[in-house]
């Protein structure tokens, strides 16, 4: 639609703010222009609609009938202006920040943020990372994804499910294991971390796997899982894998599971957040887009290895 009768913005502008100041010396100090500029302004709108809009005064313009009209409609028309600019500059400054841990980061939450930036355009994702997932002293985190035990108020993401991994390298060496306890004497890749008590680790693994006595487990250790996966790439060794994390190393084939046995547990990655009202629909939007994307991730894309138990 084409607009044929709107006068220039910039003499709009400059009748609105005399209008409103009524004056034009303080219109053009609002304005941050001279008198001139906005008295010749004022003509030039009064000439193209050839009626007058001021009555000129001693001290200060008054409006005549036309101009009332016109600052009626102005006022209206530059306040839903003013508000809806506001609105969106407000929509797309919205930030939401997201804290887990580096492995989460890595594995789950990069290769599918791409998806909520696509569905939510308005939205900026900040992703903050430390070893334990857990901010409760930052104040700026509103998104927690953490490990541990669900709890009443937070929502499961990623059951614990965990099964032994390796590279085909390390398989092609070293052979099959024939049961669950000959996983003993292979080259094992220990996850030492402040967190590894809530984890599985290798001994904790073998015991829930029917294994009574694990002994002494020799191999490799790391402080985090980034690195267990570097040394399980490299070929050296065999790690727990946790599934939902490595479903495209598994699917690539790049790790292969050494047997079907998956053992799950009570905990998992556990979304938790921050109550703030003014974020809420943010927030939704990121928990209605975590379901779906934990739908696709838990789907299982890999064949396991031969039976070992």
């Amino acid at each position: 639609m084409k607009y044929d009768h709107i006068p220039s913005p910039h003499a709009l502008i400059a009748f609105e703010a005399a209008a409103r100041c009524a004056s034009f010396t303080a219109a053009a100090r609002e304005l941050g222009v001279g008198q001139p500029a906005v008295s010749h302004q004022i003509t030039v709108l009064e000439e193209q609609l050839g009626h007058p809009l001021f009555r000129r005064q001693h001290r200060g313009v008054s409006l005549t009938r036309a101009g009332q009209e016109l600052f009626d409609c102005i006022s209206v028309a530059f306040g839903q202006i003013d508000r809806t600019v506001e609105q969106i500059k407000t929509r797309r400054s919205t930030r939401l920040s997201v804290g887990t841990d580096f492995a989460f980061a890595s594995f789950i939450l990069m290769p599918h943020l791409p998806e909520f930036i696509a569905r939510h355009p308005d939205i900026e994702v900040n992703v903050v990372t430390n070893q334990t997932g857990r901010f409760a002293t930052d104040q700026n985190i509103d998104i927690e994804i953490s490990f541990g035990v669900c709890g009443p108020e937070d929502v499961m993401l990623l059951p614990e499910q965990v099964t032994p991994v390796c590279s085909p390298d390390f398989l092609k060496t070293h052979g099959q294991p024939g049961d669950i306890a000959d996983l003993r004497d292979y080259p094992l890749i220990h996850l030492d971390s402040e967190i590894d008590h809530s984890w599985f680790n290798w001994e904790s693994w073998l015991r829930a796997a029917g294994v009574e006595d694990t002994g002494p487990l020799y191999g490799h250790r790391f402080n985090t899982y980034l690195l267990v996966l570097s040394a399980t790439l490299s070929g050296q060794g065999v790690a727990l894998g946790w599934t939902a994390l490595l479903q495209q190393h598994l699917k690539s084939g790049q790790l292969i599971a050494l047997g079907d046995v998956i053992l799950g547990s009570d905990r998992g990655y556990i979304l938790s957040c921050r109550s703030i009202t003014h974020r809420q629909e943010q927030i939704d939007a990121f928990l209605d887009w975590a379901a779906d994307m934990v739908s696709q991730t838990t789907s299982p894309d890999y064949k396991p290895g031969p039976d070992i138990g």
